[in-house]
């Protein structure tokens, strides 16, 4: 099989002839150690070749307008604001944490505009990320879930908590344009032609337990994070999502949304492979279950 082949297999809920390989390739250090020099920005097509290298079987092409990985590079410290209206300060590689948000209020969201889907630089990871996949490894399209988005990007966790209690309808009214956003994103990107999978990103959980109550993720988020997913799955490509932390409250929940692979399944967080795998057997394909904070090792 080839990696592609391989991969698509297992989110099929098919046995490939071994089990795929997959990691993201955030590391400066990692890339200098295996490409012998680093790129300023998340370059697409060093990314594709890394991962090749390093005898992966997928690639992550996050679709432009992924908050927190810079359009444009940035100089360390310095202030900036994304096409989303989020402010950062340049710290780190490639995702950086926000340091303001542009909705602090229902006064703010009317006046926000949410930014055009179709510009010239929308697909430009993904597309170098195509053009470089000479070993035919599966593409996974990264975007961001709606939670995620509420509760770092467009909200932070504090204004979200309080709208959830004093402005529900504003929740439900920026979530659905978001969803609607994305889902227009990604229709650009289907396009391409070179999409295996999509894969959204959305943090639902720490490692003692959901960041919000299981009720108002029925409430707010289930929906629009269902709508997401139906959309994603029209294309008959499968869906991965990753969202880390214990979500044992609302795993049920998660998995009746339709997506066909759960990532990272954490140990840490105490999120059972086996179990995981027992009780959802043939409805989705668990991707991880390492226990990332310890180092992994080769015995001599």
């Amino acid at each position: 099989m080839t990696s592609g082949e391989r991969v698509l297999t297992a989110l099929r809920g098919g046995t490939p002839d071994r089990v795929p390989v997959w990691e993201y390739l955030f590391s400066l250090k990692l890339m200098k150690e295996v490409m012998g020099y680093t790129t300023e920005l998340y370059d697409g097509t060093t990314q594709t070749k890394m991962a090749a290298r390093m005898g992966l079987d997928v690639i992550w092409a996050p679709i432009n307008g992924f908050c927190g990985i810079e359009d444009v590079p940035h100089a360390l410290n310095e202030l900036y604001l994304d096409e989303w209206g989020v402010t950062y300060q340049k710290n780190g590689w490639p995702i950086i944490a926000q340091i303001s948000t542009a909705v602090k209020t229902r006064e703010d969201w009317l006046q926000y505009k949410i930014p055009e889907v179709n510009t010239p630089g929308r697909l430009k990871i993904l597309k170098d990320v195509i053009k470089a996949n000479d070993s035919d490894l599966a593409v996974a399209a990264g975007l961001l879930g709606p939670f995620t988005m509420m509760s770092w990007y467009l909200m932070d966790f504090e204004t979200l908590s309080m709208a959830i209690f004093m402005d529900p309808d504003l929740v439900h009214e920026m979530t659905d344009a978001f969803v609607t956003w994305a889902l227009e994103a990604a229709a650009l990107a289907y396009q391409t032609g070179g999409v295996d999978a999509f894969h959204i990103s959305d943090d639902w959980g720490g490692t003692g337990g959901l960041l919000i109550s299981p009720d108002h993720f029925r409430e707010f988020f289930l929906k629009p994070f269902e709508r997401l997913v139906s959309g994603l799955k029209s294309y008959g490509v499968p869906v991965i999502m990753h969202n880390d932390g214990n979500l044992w409250e609302i795993l049920d929940d998660l998995v009746g949304t339709g997506i066909d692979a759960y990532h990272p399944v954490e140990r840490a967080a105490t999120m059972d492979l086996v179990t995981v795998k027992q009780k959802y057997s043939g409805r989705i394909c668990p991707i991880g279950n390492v226990n990332a904070p310890c180092t992994l090792h080769l015995e001599p």
